[in-house]
C-alpha cells in the first residue's frame, strides 16, 4: 500500500480523484525529497475506511500531505491520530460535507462517463486547472493517464469517498500541528474562500494561494508548491526536534539558554522565516551577533552567518565599512553581472575597481540597513532587496572634480540573486541625484560631461517605436500579469500597481493608501498622506506619459511590526514628452530602473519607499541629444 521513504520525519503523500504518484512528481524533483511514501486511495468506499487503512500502515510518527481527495483522507486522519500526525499539509482541499439533495447527481457523473480517461480528460478537464492551462496537452495527458492506470471501479468507489466526507470545520482547533493549506488563487472546486476558512480554522497554518493557478496545483505550479513545502517541512521538523525526550532534542541554544530550531542541511531546507532576522526594530550588534547559533539552512555559506539577512548587513558593512574589499572575490562570482542606473558591469575585478574608486572620494561614508525582504532557500538561491541609508562627507578629489566638503544622505537598493555564500546578480539602485544635489555639484554640467563619456566609448541611446502598453488601438491590458507573484498578497499589489501605473486609475491610490502612509522618495523626499502620494506618483508618470510600467521581481516577508513587508523591482520605459524634473520636454527615450518597498497592514499601505534616479534619466537625455548632433 505504501512506498519506501528515507526522511527522519517520514513524509506521506495522497495523490487526489484518478491520480497516482506522478501528480506530485514535478513538486517532488523541485522539492528534493527522496522516495516519499505515497498512499494507495483505492479499494475503499469511505474516508473514514481510508484513514483506518492507511494509519495501519504508516509509520508511528510522520508528516502528512494530501491533495483534493487525498486532503480529505488527510484531515480524517489527522483528526483520528493526531499525536502520530507531526505536520498537515492540505493541498486543493474541500472541508465541507456534500448535500445528501446531490448525492445521486454526483454518483451519476461516473457512471455516465465512457471511461476514467473520457470523465477526467473531457468532462472535468476545464473545471481542474487554470485558464491558461487549458490548452497544455502535455499535462492533460498526464491526467488522463493517471486516470487510465487507475483500477476499474476507481471512478465510482472515489466518489463514493469523496460523498461520504463530513464538515471538517468544527474539529479544526483540535489539530495543533504544522499545518500548510495550499491552493491555486483560481480553484473552483475547492476555492479561496474555503482555504482562507480552513488556514483560520487550523492554529498553527500558514496559507499560500498560488496566482493563475487552479485546482491542480503540484501539476500547474510544481516550484511554488514546493517553496510552500519545504518551508512547511523545517516548521515540522523543528517542532519534533523541540518535543523530542532529549532535554537538548537536538537543538543548538545560543548564550541565554534559549533552544533554537535545528534545520536539515542536507535536505537544504529552510527554517521558520520568522526566525530570521529583521532589520527595522534592532541595532547594528544585533543584526551581526557574535554567539548567535545558525536558524536557517545555509548550506556552502561561510560559518559566521546565521542567516540570510546576517549574510547580506554582514558582508556588506565588512566590504563597504571595514574595508575588506576583498571579499568580493569570496563574495560575488567571477562573472556576476551588477545592473546599475549608469551602466552594467559584468565581472568582478570592475566590482573590486569601482568599490575601491567610490570609497576613496567618501572615505568616512558609512552604510546603515534600514530593512532586509527577501526570499528563497539555500537550494535554489535567495534573492534579497536590501536597501540602506549612506551617511557620510565629501572629502577627496574623484570623479566628481574638488571636494566640496559637504555631508550628504543618500538612500541605496540592492537587490541581489545568492547561491552559496556568492552574489551572482545584481541590480543596484542609488539616488545619484539625491548626493549631488546635496554636495553642492551642478547636475545638468555633470551629467553632460558623463553623457559625452559613454558617447565617446561607443554608447547610444536605442530608440523603439512603441513599448507595447497599448498594443495598436487597444487600451491597456485590464488584468495585470501575475506570473512573479508567489502568493496572493504578491498578486494582489501587482494588480494595484498595474491600475495605477498601466491603466493610468490613480484614483485607486486613495483606496489603498492608508490616511497616515509615509513616503519616502528620491532626493530623499520624506512626504505624509494620499494627497503626497499621488502628486509624486503623478509626478513620474508626467515625465515620460506613454510610460509602461513592467515589475520584475517581486518578495515578500511577514512584519514584525505587523502586516507584511514588499519589495518590487521595476523598469519604466517610455520617452521625456512632459515637463518637470528634467526640462522641457525632449521626445527622447528614457528608461527608468527603479525598487520600491512596501509595508501594508490590513489591506492598506502605511510605508512606501520609491527609488529611481533622476540624474540617470538626466544623462539619457543628454546623450541622445549628443547622439542627434553627431
Amino acid at each position: 500500500m505504501l512506498n519506501g521513504q528515507d526522511r527522519a520525519m517520514p513524509l506521506v503523500l495522497l495523490p487526489g480523484t484518478l491520480c497516482d504518484s506522478r501528480v506530485f512528481s514535478s513538486m517532488i524533483v523541485a522539492l528534493g525529497v527522496v522516495n516519499p511514501i505515497i498512499g494507495d486511495l483505492h479499494g475503499a468506499s469511505s474516508v473514514a475506511e481510508l484513514a483506518e487503512r492507511l494509519l495501519a500502515a504508516t509509520p508511528p510518527r510522520f508528516a502528512l500531505l494530501g491533495f483534493s481527495l487525498g486532503a480529505i483522507v488527510a484531515l480524517e486522519i489527522a483528526a483520528r491520530a493526531p499525536d502520530r500526525v507531526a505536520g498537515l499539509a492540505l493541498m486543493d482541499c474541500h472541508m465541507r460535507d456534500v448535500p445528501q439533495d446531490i448525492h445521486a447527481a454526483r454518483r451519476e457523473v461516473p457512471r455516465q462517463a465512457r471511461s476514467a480517461a473520457a470523465l477526467v480528460g473531457e468532462t472535468l478537464w476545464p473545471s481542474y486547472v487554470a485558464p491558461r492551462h487549458r490548452a497544455d496537452e502535455e499535462m492533460r495527458s498526464l491526467v488522463i493517464a493517471m486516470a487510465q492506470d487507475c483500477p476499474a471501479d476507481a471512478a465510482l468507489l472515489q466518489t463514493e469517498v469523496a460523498l461520504s466526507r463530513v464538515d471538517s470545520q468544527p474539529r479544526l482547533g483540535t489539530l495543533n500541528m504544522p499545518s500548510l493549506v495550499l491552493a491555486g488563487a483560481l480553484d473552483t472546486i475547492a476555492p479561496p474562500e474555503m482555504q482562507r476558512a480552513l488556514a483560520d480554522g487550523l492554529p498553527d497554518a500558514r496559507l499560500v494561494l498560488i496566482p493563475d493557478t487552479g485546482h491542480f496545483a503540484p501539476l500547474e505550479a510544481p516550484q511554488a508548491c514546493a517553496d510552500a513545502v519545504r518551508a512547511w517541512l523545517a516548521r515540522v521538523d523543528a517542532a519534533s526536534l523541540s518535543s523530542d525526550p532529549d532535554p537538548t532534542g537536538g537543538c543548538m541554544t545560543d548564550s541565554n539558554s534559549k533552544t533554537v530550531k535545528a534545520v536539515d542541511k542536507a535536505a537544504g531546507r529552510m527554517d521558520d522565516p520568522r526566525d530570521v532576522l529583521q532589520v527595522e526594530r534592532r541595532d547594528f550588534t544585533q543584526l551581526v551577533p557574535e554567539d548567535r547559533p545558525r536558524v536557517q539552512s545555509l548550506r556552502g555559506f561561510d560559518d559566521c552567518y546565521t542567516d540570510i539577512v546576517d549574510y547580506i548587513i554582514r558582508c556588506t558593512h565588512k566590504i563597504w565599512d571595514e574595508r575588506d574589499i576583498g571579499l568580493i572575490y569570496t563574495h560575488y562570482t567571477h562573472n556576476c553581472v551588477v545592473y546599475g542606473v549608469l551602466g552594467t558591469m559584468y565581472d568582478r575585478e570592475t566590482i573590486v575597481r569601482e568599490t575601491i574608486q567610490r570609497l576613496v572620494e567618501l572615505p568616512d561614508r558609512r552604510g546603515m540597513a534600514t530593512q532586509v525582504v527577501w526570499r528563497g532557500n539555500d537550494v535554489d538561491g535567495f534573492y534579497t532587496s536590501h536597501m540602506t541609508h549612506g551617511t557620510g562627507r565629501h572629502t577627496e578629489y574623484g570623479m566628481w572634480g574638488k571636494p566640496t566638503g559637504r555631508t550628504f544622505v543618500t538612500r541605496t537598493v540592492a537587490d541581489c540573486m545568492i547561491l552559496e555564500n556568492k552574489i551572482y546578480k545584481e541590480w543596484v539602485i542609488r539616488d545619484n541625484m539625491g548626493l549631488f544635489v546635496q554636495l553642492g555639484i551642478d547636475p545638468q554640467a555633470y551629467a553632460e560631461q558623463v553623457a559625452r563619456t559613454k558617447f565617446e566609448h561607443g554608447e547610444t541611446m536605442l530608440e523603439l517605436s512603441e513599448n507595447r502598453r497599448l498594443l495598436g488601438q487597444y487600451p491597456p491590458e485590464s488584468e495585470a500579469d501575475v506570473s512573479i507573484a508567489h502568493n496572493e498578497g504578491e498578486a494582489e499589489l501587482l494588480r494595484w500597481l498595474h491600475h495605477i501605473y498601466n491603466k493610468r486609475m490613480f484614483g485607486k491610490i486613495h483606496e489603498i493608501y492608508a490616511p497616515t502612509v509615509q513616503w519616502h522618495g528620491p532626493i530623499m523626499r520624506e512626504l505624509y498622506g494620499i494627497a503626497a502620494v499621488l502628486q509624486q506618483t503623478m509626478r513620474l508618470v508626467a515625465l515620460m506619459p506613454d510610460c509602461a510600467f513592467v515589475p520584475q521581481h517581486i518578495c515578500s516577508v511577514e512584519s514584525e511590526e505587523g502586516g507584511v513587508k514588499y519589495a518590487v523591482r521595476w523598469n519604466l520605459d517610455g520617452h521625456h514628452f512632459g515637463y518637470g524634473a528634467l526640462g522641457a520636454p525632449t521626445g527622447h527615450r528614457l528608461f527608468v530602473m527603479g525598487v520600491t518597498h512596501f509595508h501594508i497592514i490590513d489591506g492598506k499601505i502605511v510605508d512606501e519607499w520609491v527609488l529611481y534616479d533622476e540624474f540617470s534619466m538626466l544623462v539619457q537625455v543628454k546623450l541622445a541629444q549628443i547622439q542627434a548632433a553627431a
